[in-house]
């Protein structure tokens, strides 16, 4: 496969014994398996030993066309060739329910594709996979960590996310210039159920990191308006969005649209 199609697809391919030891992490008991980005077929080859329905989704009809081939005897392999960011994964949840998704992520799209699940986890028994030890620890990061940030809440508020392995450059092909991690992020008990805008809200107090989320939040509410609600949840008026859990931005965001509707 030419250099400028691997770049174009963010394709770095696992070796044998690497795709083995993160198939062999995922832990399906008879549920159905959704692969993302199979490549070559690496872990797909060692998932399908669970002997359980895998369908794998492949953006890269060449390698749509390999897997294809290469498993068509296997009754539990299905492919579908499309960008994932396109698939419906809806309509595939409602046909296999709690299934298990995984896959070595491309680079260039691992944060899209984790961001977009995480409405949708809730519906799956998890996501265990791959992603650039950078991202992982940004999905993983708790509260007061460097870390943590509007990615972090995010997860948070639906799923439970762990790091599991470091991978180095050397069990990829070609070599990334940057280390991997495998994660799993298992949906939350009871996760945060907020209204529209939240999120978007949760990036505008991320804007500036480093101060006070009184600052960060100033385009959109005063100061004082913010220092009497961090008040009322007995929080400081130097709290900055970093020291925030999932919770207390979702009690923060309602307390503050209270507020500002009770001035209009």
């Amino acid at each position: 496969m030419d250099r400028a199609r691997r770049r174009r697809f963010g394709q770095n391919f696992l070796d044998d014994s690497t795709a083995k030891l993160i198939a062999d992490d995922l832990p399906v008991n008879n549920q159905a398996i959704l692969e993302i980005g199979p490549g070559h077929g690496a872990m797909t080859k060692h998932l399908l030993k669970k002997n359980v329905p895998l369908t794998a989704v492949e953006i890269d009809d060449q390698c749509a066309t390999l897997l294809k081939d290469r498993f068509a005897e296997d009754s539990n392999f299905s492919i579908v060739n499309v960008d994932f960011l396109k698939f419906d994964l809806l309509q595939w949840l409602e046909e296999h329910p709690l299934s298990w998704i995984t896959g070595n992520l491309p680079y260039n799209v691992s944060t899209a594709i984790i961001a977009g699940l995480m409405p949708r986890l809730s519906k799956t028994s998890g996501f265990m996979g791959m992603v650039q030890l950078e991202v992982a620890e940004r999905l993983c990061a708790v509260p007061c960590t460097k870390a943590y940030g509007s990615l972090s809440v995010w997860v948070r508020s639906y799923g439970e996310p762990r790091l599991l392995r470091k991978i180095g450059p050397e069990h990829f092909t070609p070599k990334p210039n940057v280390d991997s991690a495998t994660i799993m992020i298992v949906p939350r008990e009871n996760p945060i159920k907020a209204s529209e805008g939240f999120f978007e809200w949760v990036q505008l107090a991320f804007s500036m990191k480093r101060k006070r989320i009184a600052n960060s939040l100033s385009t959109s509410y005063e100061k004082e308006m913010v220092f009497k609600a961090l008040s009322f949840l007995n929080l400081s008026e130097n709290t900055r969005a970093e020291e925030l859990s999932p919770e207390q931005f979702l009690d923060l965001y309602q307390l503050l649209l209270k507020l500002k509707s009770q001035t209009n």
